[in-house]
């Protein structure tokens, strides 16, 4: 590949082409924007069995092409990176055929549903294709600034905090001016096979679809997680303006790490008021607090303190718009070959299994389980070693 170097002012000529696999909420919201805003990237083309969503999204965003289903689309041979932002039962399967294709990925979050179909890709990446999964809180100006700070003036993590907070509400300036005009799905998308937790298993869903938030970010900023043990349990809220009591979900994940250090995430939803995220470091040479209050307003708060320094300092967080610098971060990759910053295939097998691993301990009493020993998925999860000792 031709070396050059990207940055914030200088654009390199050469543009990744990007296809868009699914025409939902989190392509309208998040990807489209991002796509049109970032540098090296155009859109070549969407695909959605739905032709209502297809049409509407075609009117509204004038790619060069429109596909009725995804194979159309990975055949296209102008496009070179796939955004693929379906079910979450569908990602291996397109992920595997977009590889396949001789095409780059960036899939949502989670990879996959279970360990074992992550770990089936292992086969499909070549040298020659890059995977990034969509985990883009890797990119808050706060985020990269603290894991800056632990490498360089850090020293021993000595716990390590993170929080998920829905709210019983949005604010009414988001809905207006961050969210396109909502598109109504016609009769034909696509149902994958399995159980739809989002209908059938809030408990479940919720973790499948947050979770990867915290347990990426923790594993990005502390290691690699060796254990987890974890409680849940349904609450009860009042929704804003309402004195009805409304059903939440509640889950305390407890991290091991594999350098020694200790964590805790905590996942709720919703909670009574405002969306947040963030979370709080703790090490030998000072300590981090950061909060993200909605991702959609893209603006944080970070505060770092260096005890080496005897100061504190926080980074100014004027760019915090990160579906966009995900994207732009993987172009620079497939356009240099410099090292990947997104989070990639074993990270996201990584996240599958801390996320099976807390679903099994929280039908376990909330022991603490191995990440490495467990396998399924969130629905299903098991030990490994204690499947053959039982078959045995």
């Amino acid at each position: 590949m031709r070396q050059f170097e990207m940055s914030a002012t200088t654009k390199c000529s050469e543009r990744i082409r990007v296809g868009v696999i699914g025409c939902g909420p989190i392509t309208l919201n998040a990807h489209v924007d991002a796509i049109a805003k970032a540098a090296n990237i155009e859109l070549q083309a969407i695909a959605d069995r739905d032709e209502v969503l297809l049409t509407e999204v075609k009117n509204r965003l004038r790619p060069a092409r429109a596909y009725p289903d995804a194979d159309d689309l990975l055949n296209d041979p102008k496009v070179q990176l796939v955004v693929i932002a379906v079910h979450d039962r569908l990602h291996v399967p397109l992920v595997r055929k977009a590889l396949g294709a001789g095409k780059h990925v960036l899939v949502e979050k989670p990879l996959g549903i279970s360990v074992e179909e992550c770990e089936s890709l292992r086969h499909s990446v070549t040298r020659d294709t890059v995977l990034a999964v969509g985990c883009n809180r890797r990119f808050l100006p706060g985020v990269r600034a603290t894991k800056k700070f632990l490498r360089e003036e850090g020293g021993e993590v000595i716990s390590y905090r993170s929080h998920y907070y829905d709210s019983t509400f949005r604010h009414s300036v988001t809905q207006v001016n961050k969210f396109p005009p909502a598109v109504a799905p016609g009769a034909h998308v696509v149902r994958p096979e399995g159980p739809d937790w989002k209908l059938t298993d809030k408990r479940l869903y919720d973790i499948v679809t947050h979770s990867p938030h915290l347990l990426d970010l923790a594993r990005y900023l502390v290691g690699p997680i060796s254990a987890v043990r974890a409680a849940y349990r349904e609450v009860s809220v009042h929704a804003d303006g309402s004195p009805a009591l409304a059903r939440g979900h509640a889950w305390w994940i407890e991290l091991r790490f594999l350098n020694g250090s200790n964590g805790q995430c905590l996942l709720l939803l919703p909670r009574a008021g405002e969306f947040e995220e963030g979370f709080e470091v703790h090490c030998s040479g000072g300590h981090v607090t950061c909060s993200y209050p909605y991702v959609w307003f893209q603006r944080e708060n970070t505060r770092i303190y260096s005890a080496s320094a005897k100061e504190f300092r926080s980074p100014d967080a004027q760019d915090c718009h990160t579906f966009r610098l995900q994207l732009e971060a993987l172009a620079r990759s497939i356009l240099t070959g410099s090292p990947q910053a997104n989070a990639g295939l074993e990270d996201g097998i990584a996240c599958v299994k801390a996320m099976a691993a807390a679903s099994y301990s929280s039908l376990h009493g909330g022991e603490w389980v191995e990440v490495e020993s467990v396998a399924g998925d969130v629905g299903s999860p098991y030990v490994i070693g204690r499947e053959l000792a039982a078959v045995g």
